[in-house]
């Protein structure tokens, strides 16, 4: 290996015939100072990274640039949606997961000093390839645990699918910089149809109810989570009227 980043974790799930100790003595891979984790199960882990790691980075990037913002570092130390990053980090997405919670928020700091490597400079465009798929795995679950426990829609959350709703209509942005979504043929045919028709309900109701292009896997009409079809035709409508960026800073 000639060049790597510092953040690494290998999570062993140990076999049924032996115990934790017994295979941390097999492998005393901690021994050589590696953060090699060896657990019961690895589902809880691989839940926190594509929850905490994954889940932020999908809905992060169509509210940055479509803020003006198209690198992720920067994204971070802006003071409006580095904010919102914090919020959908620590106040959405890590209170639907069930380690401890020192631990998710050791793992969550970790990931935002990820996102603020000075050396990466990763295009948040580069992460909106097949963001609904992406959402879809990374974020609807924990829309769903959170409004479970917590009696109510996580904005972040929200905000953000409006956001990429609002990304795959395409044209520019305030600065002239092209909005150019890519994903299925499919999904793209669906959205431009859905914003043809100038109405904002008619296009949350129609991408939250389309099992049959965009929520493949789940297979749930999503009108039919409480509340969810108001809040995206009202997130789409403050960002019609007055921008991402103000639309953002009326949920912090």
């Amino acid at each position: 290996m000639v060049q790597a980043e510092i953040f690494h974790l290998w999570v062993i799930e140990k076999p049924s015939n032996m115990s934790i100790a017994q295979l941390r003595k097999e492998f005393p891979a901690d021994k050589a100072g590696l953060h090699v984790l060896i657990a019961e199960s690895e589902k809880p882990y691989h839940a926190r990274k594509v929850t905490l790691l994954n889940g932020p980075h999908t809905v992060l990037s169509p509210v940055a640039y479509l803020s003006g913002v198209n690198i992720v570092r920067d994204a971070c130390h802006h003071p409006v949606i580095g904010k919102y990053i914090k919020k959908v980090q620590f106040d959405e997405l890590m209170q639907t997961l069930d380690l401890p919670m020192e631990e998710l928020k050791k793992f969550g700091a970790d990931v935002l000093e990820r996102f603020d490597n000075p050396y990466v400079d990763h295009q948040v465009t580069s992460i909106m390839l097949n963001s609904f798929p992406k959402f879809e795995t990374r974020d609807l679950p924990g829309l769903k645990i959170y409004l479970e426990r917590k009696g109510e829609l996580p904005k972040g959350l929200v905000l953000g699918l409006a956001a990429i709703i609002t990304y795959y209509k395409g044209g520019t942005r305030a600065d002239g910089a092209p909005i150019q979504p890519n994903d299925a043929q499919e999904i793209m045919d669906r959205l431009t149809q859905l914003w043809a028709t100038n109405d904002t309900r008619k296009v949350a109701e129609g991408v939250l109810g389309a099992t049959d292009v965009i929520w493949k896997e789940t297979k749930q009409n999503l009108n039919e989570i409480p509340g969810l079809t108001d809040m995206v035709t009202d997130f789409l409508n403050q960002i019609q009227a007055k921008g991402m960026l103000e639309t953002v800073k009326g949920i912090l």
